[in-house]
């Protein structure tokens, strides 16, 4: 069983119990988890959280936190990868389909383009 004071996305104050039903002729073994519901209500009412245990849970709920963040960047860093990859294939196959004309103008292209990275940065501006 675990009891927790806070659920994502909400700021209401909840118990929230799940039961897996069994079949038909065994749901008389029900009654016993459901008369524990309001004992647990009352029980977890009265409880408080002390200082200690409350900075190790919020410790514990960072840590597992920053673990799901590091999992999310390195599942979209791979995609990204995977991505770039296909790119880059892609463009390698359709380059070799192309003729030589056009792979020297294309190579023409890619020097032009690198000439004009190279050059410095040139700002105009008016004088009044």
């Amino acid at each position: 069983m675990h009891i927790s004071d806070q659920l994502p996305g909400t700021h209401k104050k909840m118990l929230l119990f799940k039961f897996a039903l069994p079949d038909a002729n065994h749901m008389a073994d029900m009654t016993r988890l459901v008369a524990l519901v309001p004992y647990y209500i009352d029980m977890i009412g009265r409880y408080k959280l002390s200082s200690q245990a409350h900075s190790k849970t919020d410790a514990a709920r960072l840590k597992a936190a920053q673990e799901a963040y590091k999992e999310l960047q390195s599942t979209r860093q791979e995609a990204l990868q995977k991505k770039k990859a296909e790119k880059k294939k892609m463009l390698e196959e359709s380059e070799a389909k192309l003729s030589a004309e056009a792979i020297r103008r294309k190579e023409a292209k890619d020097r032009a383009r690198q000439l004009k990275k190279g050059m410095p940065k040139i700002k105009m501006t008016r004088a009044h």
